[in-house]
């Protein structure tokens, strides 16, 4: 399988500070791609999930991954078909979601947890450069122990105290959609809802502009400080 794309990068901290940013193996972006194939990659998201492989009709695009994972883009025929989700060394999928795969988009298999089990839906990512001078950005909120938050970048020239959110209330679930920023240095800081006293920091980080940005938000599952962490995933550049 392809290196996976994971940067973890949250703690508690006072509302100005900010944690040094732990970089593991990333997916690569994707920047030019062949006009007639499709591209798909896996988001695994699911706390009751066991490691999985990930079929699109018949081909592998992921295997033996695990939750908060980024998947490598699969170049793939354009074809209206189904993701499969098996666990690990096995035949029989527990998972699958129809998707329309088509030329030039970009899609994601995302793996989340529904009750005591997991689901697959595809989710489209945003396959166009963002506007002169701007990087995009979406977030998806699975971090159900913490509830509902409160979503920031905060200029390296500001404050938390001083910036709004970019997002306000985000309920564990929610998808927030691509919205773009103008590029720059920034910190993301996740909050509770309203409350800006115990905030989950990123260090500085650079967004260039061009860039297309997917950030998972989870609950950290073996400490509780950090008690959330953060996945990004290139989406393009």
């Amino acid at each position: 399988m392809a290196g996976l794309h994971r940067k973890r990068f949250w703690t508690g901290v006072g509302a100005t500070a900010a944690v040094a940013l732990l970089p593991l193996l990333g997916c690569q972006s994707v920047e030019n791609s062949a006009p007639s194939q499709t591209e798909v990659r896996v988001i695994d998201a699911s706390y009751n999930a066991p490691a999985v492989d990930v079929k699109v009709g018949t081909t592998t695009i992921a295997a033996n991954i695990g939750a908060a994972t980024f998947t490598n883009y699969a170049f793939l025929p354009p074809e209206d078909t189904t993701a499969y989700v098996y666990p690990t060394g096995t035949s029989k999928a527990t998972a699958s979601a129809v998707g329309d795969f088509l030329v030039s988009q970009q899609h994601s298999v995302f793996i989340t947890d529904s009750t005591s089990g997991y689901t697959a839906t595809i989710l489209t990512d945003q396959a166009l450069t963002p506007p002169t001078g701007y990087f995009s950005i979406r977030f998806l909120q699975q971090a159900v122990n913490a509830g509902a938050v409160d979503i920031y970048l905060v200029p390296s020239t500001g404050t938390l105290s001083g910036s709004k959110p970019l997002f306000s209330n985000v309920a564990p679930g929610a998808v927030e959609g691509y919205t773009n920023v103008m590029a720059g240095q920034y910190t993301i800081v996740v909050t509770p809802t309203g409350v800006i006293t115990t905030p989950y920091s990123s260090s500085s980080l650079t967004f260039v502009a061009g860039q297309v940005r997917t950030a998972l938000i989870m609950d950290a599952q073996l400490t509780t400080n950090p008690p959330v962490t953060v996945v990004i995933g290139d989406d393009l550049n």
